[in-house]
């Protein structure tokens, strides 16, 4: 079974994208770390919404 992405993992991964792409020396690195931190962040709230959406759990 593939690991578990949670949505913490992906709001990380897109905080150390966005100071990676604050560090970057040209415009072009930049960018590539702004786009990856977009898709980070766009399957944070999609985890989010799915989990939202799921009916509540009795145990």
């Amino acid at each position: 079974m593939p690991p578990t992405v949670t949505a913490a993992d992906c709001d990380r991964l897109a905080d150390a994208e966005l100071n990676a792409a604050a560090a970057a020396e040209t415009l072009d690195q930049r960018r590539a770390h702004l786009d990856r931190a977009s898709v980070y962040a766009t399957r944070s709230e999609r985890i989010r919404r799915k989990l939202s959406q799921q009916p509540a759990r009795s145990h």
